[in-house]
């Protein structure tokens, strides 16, 4: 009987002792597989992240340039360059509320910026470096080290577009003139239409181009009466150089200006584009209206003065009849496309014709304008320095 006991107790001890052994193991192997499922989640995870990572680097958008060329931009546009487009900084900052992107720009980019309300309004503009362009020649190298992910270049800047790529920047051809035959608001307007597409800024970019037809159609409307003998001859100076008056003729900015606003342009029979000219050419044109560009640092006061060696003004009527006017600086100068062009329309047709654009204040539209575009309320001073630009607003220009 006792051995018989005993038996069944060692036979009980061992069924326990297996069965602790296979808890134990089963337990392990939960363990074990959890473990491993763990660490295939976690690989799982990796590649998920990698993966995403790739597409972040690799999302692009396909834009096309204004000289016809297809460019791949990446997704999110963080540091810009611009080149020999002087007005484009300013026009960038219209299309987008910002210059935090902007790296590089023109040093007649820059001297503009210093000197106009847009220090004030996107101090970051001032942090933009200059060292890599002088004149129309840039330096690779110190573009290279500015590490852009977009390069906007003149776009008849020939092969440099291509060599530009060449060093895996991707360059952004801008026309001038030629987008739209030396109209101004039409060349804002096509900048404004690629930069919509490139910053997902199609609605405001849409508003602007609006607002600026819708001024000219304005213009057009109230000019209806004015007859073609009584239109006010005007002339534009753009520069100075060491030949002699470097003026706007036909096909350039101010011969759209003058004609846009119901002026003639003086020059537009014998000069092409722009050219150089002596005070004999001026006293046979005897403009009744002169403008004087902030690409040189000429103001009215050394025409009514006199003070411009070798040169007497005293024979011009729009001298005799002070009808001489610096054009403003807003965010860039006016005289080329830029931001402030609708701006620049009301001025001129204004200059030309006061008693039938009588019905609106300068100061008024301006403030109006930077409110609603810019998103900045301008003081009275603000406003009479736009419409009163310093002799300092031409230096860097070549």
């Amino acid at each position: 009987m006792k051995r018989l006991i005993t038996i069944v107790l060692m036979g009980m001890i061992a069924i326990s002792v297996v069965g602790c052994k296979a808890e134990i193991k089963g337990q392990e192997d939960i363990k074990t597989n959890v473990s491993q499922s763990k660490k295939e989640t976690q690989g799982n995870s990796e590649v998920t992240f990698k993966e995403e990572d790739n597409e972040k680097e690799t999302k692009q958008k396909v834009i096309i340039d204004q000289n016809g060329r297809k460019v791949e931009l990446p997704d999110k546009i963080e540091r810009i360059v611009t080149g020999r487009i002087l007005p484009f900084p300013a026009v960038w900052f219209l299309a987008t509320g910002s210059t935090d992107e902007i790296v590089g720009i023109h040093p007649a980019s820059k001297s503009a910026a210093e000197n106009s309300i847009l220090k004030k309004m996107a101090p970051s503009i001032l942090e933009a470096k200059t060292n890599f362009i002088k004149g129309s020649e840039m330096n690779i190298e110190e573009l290279y080290k500015l590490k852009p992910d977009i390069v906007f270049m003149y776009g008849d800047s020939g092969n440099k577009l291509d060599e530009i790529e060449g060093k895996g920047i991707n360059a952004v051809g801008i026309k001038t003139m030629s987008i739209a035959n030396g109209d101004s608001v039409e060349t804002l307007n096509s900048w404004l239409e690629l930069l919509g597409q490139m910053t997902n800024q199609e609605k405001r970019a849409g508003e602007i181009i609006d607002y600026g037809r819708r001024v000219q159609q304005g213009i057009d409307k109230k000019l209806e009466g004015v007859e073609k003998a009584k239109k006010k001859k005007g002339l534009m100076i753009f520069t100075y150089a060491d030949k002699g008056i470097v003026v706007s003729g036909k096909g350039f900015f101010g011969n759209h200006w003058l004609k846009d606003t119901g002026a003639v342009d003086v020059a537009e029979n014998d000069i092409n584009i722009k050219g150089v000219v002596n005070m004999e050419q001026i006293y046979k044109w005897n403009p009744e209206i002169i403008y004087i560009t902030n690409f040189t640092d000429v103001q009215p006061e050394d025409l009514y003065n006199n003070t411009i060696e070798g040169q007497d003004w005293s024979k011009v009527k729009a001298v005799q009849d002070r009808q001489v006017y610096k054009i403003p600086l807003g965010i860039y100068r006016w005289f080329p496309p830029c931001g402030d062009s609708p701006l620049m329309l009301k001025w001129l047709a204004q200059k030309n014709y006061p008693e039938i654009f009588n019905d609106y204040k300068i100061e008024d539209e301006i403030k109006k304008y930077y409110k609603k575009f810019y998103d900045y309320e301008l003081t009275d001073d603000e406003v009479n320095k736009i419409l009163n630009p310093s002799r300092s607003a031409a230096e860097g220009y070549n």
